[in-house]
């Protein structure tokens, strides 16, 4: 009877430590803005989201002329400042993957906004109507 009941235990654990090691772990990644726009957002089209910066960093903001508004949420980050000064900025990313889909919008065809990881850089500096422009960041090689 004790046999039966480690044995039926042993059952209904295994497939929860199977489960735990095939989810990804979720990591967080460092990434520098940069944007010469007098406005900009930009947006994460996956499953990441943008976090605090964890214990040992800190999240920074510079703008030339300043800011008039800096709203940061999980999934999007704007900025508009009062002039078409340069800003840069750290941002943290949270994500279980390795490549983070976004999309990167200036406020107008002559700025420009980037963005940068350890492994890549994505620029948007399209002088087409439409300033919003999908790209794929490469966060760290595995």
């Amino acid at each position: 009877m004790k046999h039966l009941l480690t044995t039926l235990l042993l059952i209904l654990i295994m497939p929860a430590f199977a489960a735990e090691e095939k989810e990804e772990e979720e990591k967080i990644y460092e990434l520098e803005f940069e944007t010469d726009s007098n406005w900009t957002s930009l947006e994460i089209r996956d499953d990441a989201v943008f976090v605090n910066a964890p214990a040992d960093n800190s999240m920074s903001i510079t703008a030339k002329d300043g800011l008039r508004a800096y709203t940061i949420s999980p999934k999007k980050v704007y900025l508009r400042a009062k002039s078409r000064g340069v800003v840069n900025m750290n941002l943290f990313v949270k994500s279980k993957n390795n490549v983070l889909g976004l999309t990167l919008c200036k406020g107008s065809r002559n700025s420009y906004s980037w963005i940068k990881s350890d492994e890549s850089r994505q620029k948007n500096d399209l002088k087409e109507q439409d300033h919003c422009e999908q790209h794929a960041l490469v966060l760290n090689l595995f």
